[in-house]
């Protein structure tokens, strides 16, 4: 529990602490030591596919088999071997959140669940991994999948090989907040899904700002009145698209066969059918 107690206690500082990833030396070392082999995949907000006051495009003319975002989630929970929830959201408690549950903590998949301590959390089943999806959705909270080795530190689901971390995020108290100020080699390593885009519409654009306070990873300014999002920085959360009043965000899907592609790319990271 030794880095259960650093993350809360040092959890108001992590701005800082991100800011020395600048450092080229210490940057390195930094890498090396939280991140290193991180590969982690951010998705779109569900209801951006299924709420219609929300824009959202089509590359490709709308089917009716069309694959919602959280199916590359279902994918792996259903084939893995192990499910674990935590009983508490860490960033959440550690920010003493009051926006969104603290109870949705990360659902981890993989062997090296079997090595979590188990007064963070509980083994589940498959059915209870997918209620558990169920309810991130329902509350609002963005979902993060891939490798971390932040999350096999501080469980001790070692080794981070064994462990897939599945991420429920809210925008006020995720530790992925501090992208920003990380060393780009760091932030680059937090992906946005093969697929999706993002646009503004400056016929609705009323120049607001509400996006721009919105967006976690600062992808979001204004220029001559009206939004601009820097696709390099934007990580596709979708959450921009929910928050603006006047609907002049859309969320485009470019590629119908997201599913495949992600499931390729995340599979090698971590083998969740091992016993």
């Amino acid at each position: 529990m030794v880095y259960v107690r650093a993350i809360k206690g040092g959890f108001r500082y992590r701005f800082s602490l991100a800011k020395l990833t600048r450092w080229p030396l210490l940057g390195r070392l930094m890498d090396h030591a939280f991140f290193d082999g991180d590969d982690i995949y951010v998705l779109p907000r569900e209801s951006s596919l299924k709420v219609r006051d929300i824009p959202l495009d089509l590359a490709a003319p709308e089917r009716e088999d069309t694959v919602l975002p959280s199916e590359v989630i279902r994918h792996f929970i259903e084939r893995s071997r192990y499910h674990f929830i935590m009983d508490y959201c860490i960033c959440r408690t550690s920010a003493h959140c009051v926006d969104y549950p603290r109870e949705l903590g990360c659902l981890f998949l993989g062997k090296a669940v079997l090595n979590i301590d188990p007064r963070l959390g509980h083994l589940v089943s498959r059915e209870e991994a997918l209620a558990h999806l169920d309810r991130c959705e329902r509350a609002g909270l963005i979902h993060l999948i891939g490798r971390n080795k932040i999350d096999s530190m501080w469980t001790s689901g070692r080794p981070k090989e064994d462990l897939m971390t599945i991420c429920n995020c809210c925008p006020c108290c995720c530790l992925w907040k501090m992208l920003p100020q990380l060393d780009p080699a760091i932030s680059v390593k937090m992906k946005r899904l093969p697929g999706v885009r993002l646009s503004v519409d400056d016929g609705k654009c009323t120049g607001c700002g509400t996006c721009v306070e919105g967006c976690y990873v600062n992808a979001i300014t204004l220029r001559d009145g009206k939004a601009s999002i820097d696709q390099e920085i934007c990580k596709g959360c979708a959450r921009c698209a929910h928050v603006c009043p006047e609907k002049a965000i859309t969320l485009h899907l470019e590629d119908m066969d997201f599913l495949e592609r992600t499931v390729r790319i995340l599979t090698p990271l971590v083998d969740v059918t091992k016993e």
